[in-house]
């Protein structure tokens, strides 16, 4: 058994928290129990959750310390040893600083009398980002090689609450300081990201939406191609004007040149009367012609020749008149292997590509999937006149961990369908997601190793000593049977 080497007490401190982090569902409730079990355990006086923001500290668990003391006595935690832990990457055991000759003189240890401190550090995706810190005052509750020991189970023990409350902090930190200095400034509605690489594309749709050059967006589809295309419109000199948009592969060949260029009465069966194309609706505004790809080849000679002289002749005209339009253009195939193929005109892919967005598949955006998922939860909430629904943390998980083929769309689609399930009042739990999610959580099962085998032993001792009644053992875990019922599942001992 891992924990073997550990004395009774300790195993008991690990069995108490495993016991309150399986029934605890609200990730920023698990992490203060991680700080108050390591503070029990470890005999410790006060305990942190400290994040590093830039060159601030920002403490977001904290234990044994008034927010008077915080606010008025300046850092209460030696910066020193939060710098020193970040920089190393691994646990610092001081077990009397005012004797260790590297943190002696540190004002912080003076100042407080500290004697005595643990401290990890806590990453995300790979990057320590903050710090788990316990200290103690007095000289009874030194800590020794002992307690950094039972410190790093601890760790071990609740390291996916640990990072993913970390991740979410962190994240929530990175968004509120992009929204004061870029999103603010340009106008994204709709659009919901976190990611990197995505806010790199963002600024290149402010920098190029004031100018008229051509824009071609690519990427599968759901990724959210006609808001990237909308916000280009809208944070362009264009915006108060007409903004039209046309789905090249959703209208019939014979029609799609009158939709787009127009006719006059008579020019065939059925022309009555005289009709304005949308390209000329859209004078002095934007066109946005969705599914380009899908342009016949006739067409595509008339489009290269408004691009290039801002010129169109409606059906059965014989001179053409000039317009003032941006065009904006999106497709979900490769229009180079179309060229390739014969399948587009080269000439007028030179023509749409001047600027060229590629937006990528959602999962290559794991920062955006949960951000993403709350903003269409809410957004069904509202619809449906009802309060936001809590959502399990493993249910977080399985979204983080989905492949998301339909990429944005199928995200969207699969929190409506949670809202309208689920009853209201009720947690959403990974039971009602769709049955494809399932199938593929099923052969992941997202929880790291360590802390379903100790799930496993938890849940088998509890058995042992309830000669197999589920719900006696239930009770004494102090979860519902059912709750046991789904646990054993998901581990395999049902």
């Amino acid at each position: 058994m891992a924990f073997a080497h550990l004395g009774t007490e300790a195993l008991q401190g690990l069995h108490n928290l495993a016991r309150e982090l399986l029934k605890l569902e609200d990730y920023d409730r698990m992490v203060d129990a991680v700080v108050r079990h390591s503070l029990e355990s470890l005999r410790g006086e006060r305990g942190f959750l400290v994040l590093q923001r830039g060159d601030e500290l920002d403490f977001k668990v904290v234990r044994n310390w008034s927010r008077d003391e915080l606010e008025g006595r300046g850092e209460p935690v030696s910066r020193s040893i939060v710098t020193r832990v970040l920089a190393d990457g691994k646990p610092v055991l001081i077990e009397d600083a005012l004797s260790d000759q590297r943190f002696a003189q540190t004002d912080s240890i003076l100042r407080m009398q500290i004697r005595s401190v643990l401290a990890a550090p806590l990453e995300v995706d790979g990057v320590p980002s903050g710090v788990l810190y316990l200290e103690s005052r007095t000289l009874d509750r030194l800590f020794g090689d002992a307690e950094l020991a039972l410190f790093k189970h601890i760790l071990e023990l609740s390291s996916p609450a640990l990072e993913t409350c970390m991740k979410r902090i962190v994240l929530e930190q990175r968004n509120r300081l992009l929204e004061a200095n870029f999103l603010e400034r340009y106008k994204f509605p709709g659009i919901v990201t976190q990611d990197e690489g995505f806010l790199k594309i963002l600024e290149t749709v402010a920098q190029v939406a004031t100018s008229d050059l051509p824009v071609l967006v690519q990427g599968p589809s759901g990724t959210g191609k006609e808001l990237v295309v909308q916000a280009l419109h809208l944070n362009s000199p264009r915006a108060k004007e007409r903004y039209v948009t046309i789905n090249c592969g959703a209208i019939s060949p014979n029609l799609l040149e009158s939709e787009l260029f127009g006719h006059l009465r008579g020019a065939f069966t059925g022309a009555t009367r005289d009709k304005e194309g949308v390209i000329a609706s859209a004078d002095r505004g934007s066109v946005f012609l969705d599914e380009v790809g899908e342009l016949p080849s006739e067409l595509q000679v008339k489009l290269l020749r408004t691009l290039q002289f801002g010129e169109i002749q409606p059906v059965g005209s014989s001179r053409p008149s000039t317009v003032d339009v941006r065009f904006i253009a999106a497709t979900n195939r490769n229009l180079e292997e179309e060229v390739a193929n014969g399948n587009f005109r080269e000439d007028l892919l030179y023509r749409l590509n001047v600027v060229t967005l590629d937006l990528p598949p959602l999962c290559d955006r794991p920062d955006d999937i949960l951000p993403l998922f709350y903003h269409f939860l809410r957004q069904a909430s509202d619809k449906a006149g009802r309060p936001d629904p809590q959502v399990s943390p493993r249910l977080e998980r399985v979204l983080e961990e989905y492949g998301w083929p339909g990429n944005i769309r199928e995200l969207e689609n699969e929190a409506k369908r949670l809202v309208a399930v689920t009853p209201q009042g009720t947690p959403i739990t990974v039971d009602r997601l769709s049955q494809r999610i399932l199938r593929v959580e099923a052969t992941t099962r997202s929880a790291p190793a360590s802390l379903v085998e100790h799930e496993k032993e938890l849940i088998e001792l509890h058995l042992r000593q309830a000669k197999g009644n589920r719900t006696r053992a239930a009770q004494s875990l102090g979860i519902s049977r059912e709750g046991l019922r789904k646990k054993m599942k998901r581990l395999g001992l049902a």
